[in-house]
């Protein structure tokens, strides 16, 4: 989930205001949105889960379909902490009961596999005059602010996958959508883009807004927007959250509501459960999830740089490269004066001496 136990720790720990990293792990599990913060330098962290999902699709007869996900994350904190690597994909395994043709089989297949980075572009969290402490006012340290609702906000650059010669992915019905108006027919490779929002409130609350435009190149491509409320409760190693996506297509259009909670074992590891369901019945859907997420963490502190410190090093650089640069030149040319010279009186030692010889 977005950064459920740290949502207050970064509101009042000056420390973590110059920086991504958290003391505790940051997971997006279990809803499906991201949150604009990166890991941190230098940070593995894993995102593991499974879900079961029940699907009764009414354009083919009430065809009916269990399917079992086994799903990952992997983040990496790259060069910088506001940047991060991300690779995600997922294995499935389900079985489909279909009424058109009055055949039950079972299906496997490895789905979408992706591929891309996130990247900080604003923090409103550095500006120490909207979000530091009032050490003289506990009220005002409470209350809503209109600055709460500037959000962080990232960007996310991605590339897809499919390598099943199965070309199954996202949807479970796609074989049954074989050879009809609804086949998506995915490319094998194709790419997706999105924007990341959070905001935090009170303390407690974190909201999350994701869009994204994903199978750019395909025919169809999707326009998936998720919206995450989460809160932290008065014992900080228990979340929750309720979440809102919408995905919608040339073809289709599908509306998902979410709801689940995390726990915090320890700074490094997490374990989550959520629960969900669509509005609709084409096809419907009832899913449950459970996951952990744990990481591997080599972030050092890194000392904060003071700009006008940084600039003034920068041009007594310069001034000594400048004069290195100066004295080097006059060296060199008063060396090519001392081997003239030392040329010319040459020149007259081996004159004098061919004087005295007559």
């Amino acid at each position: 989930m977005k950064e459920y136990i740290t949502t207050f720790l970064i509101l009042f720990n000056l420390s973590l205001i110059n920086s991504q990293y958290t003391e505790t792990i940051n997971s997006n599990r279990p809803g499906s949105s991201a949150g604009a913060f990166s890991v941190g330098k230098n940070v593995l962290q894993f995102e593991l889960g499974y879900e079961n999902s029940l699907y009764k699709h009414t354009q083919f007869n009430n065809s009916k379909i269990s399917e079992n996900d086994f799903n990952y994350v992997i983040r990496y904190g790259l060069l910088h902490n506001n940047l991060e690597v991300i690779l995600d994909g997922e294995y499935s395994s389900n079985k489909i009961n279909d009424f058109v043709k009055n055949k039950n089989f079972n299906n496997s297949y490895l789905g979408k596999q992706t591929i891309g980075l996130k990247f900080l572009i604003y923090d409103p969290f550095k500006n120490k005059k909207w979000h530091s402490v009032n050490l003289l006012s506990w009220k005002k340290n409470r209350n809503l602010k209109l600055t709460d609702f500037i959000p962080a906000i990232s960007v996310y650059s991605g590339l897809n996958f499919i390598i099943s010669e199965k070309k199954q992915y996202d949807d479970p019905y796609t074989l049954l959508k074989k050879n009809t108006i609804l086949e998506e027919n995915e490319k094998s490779l194709n790419s997706k883009f999105g924007i990341i929002f959070q905001n935090h409130f009170l303390g407690k609350w974190v909201l999350v807004n994701n869009i994204y435009f994903d199978g750019l190149g395909n025919t169809y491509k999707d326009v998936n927007y998720i919206t995450t409320l989460t809160h932290n409760f008065k014992n900080p190693r228990w979340s929750s959250f309720v979440e809102f996506e919408m995905i919608k297509n040339d073809i289709y259009s599908d509306n998902y509501f979410k709801f689940g909670t995390a726990y915090l074992f320890n700074e490094n590891f997490q374990v989550d459960s959520s629960f969900g369901f669509n509005s609709k019945d084409t096809p419907s859907k009832i899913n449950f999830s459970l996951g952990v997420s744990t990481r591997l963490d080599w972030y050092k502190d890194e000392l904060p740089i003071d700009r006008k410190e940084k600039r003034s090093l920068k041009q007594k650089r310069k001034k000594e490269n400048k004069k290195i640069k100066s004295d080097y030149k006059l060296i060199r040319k008063q060396d090519k004066i001392n081997k003239r010279f030392d040329r010319k009186e040459s020149r007259l030692i081996k004159k004098n001496n061919r004087k005295n010889r007559k």
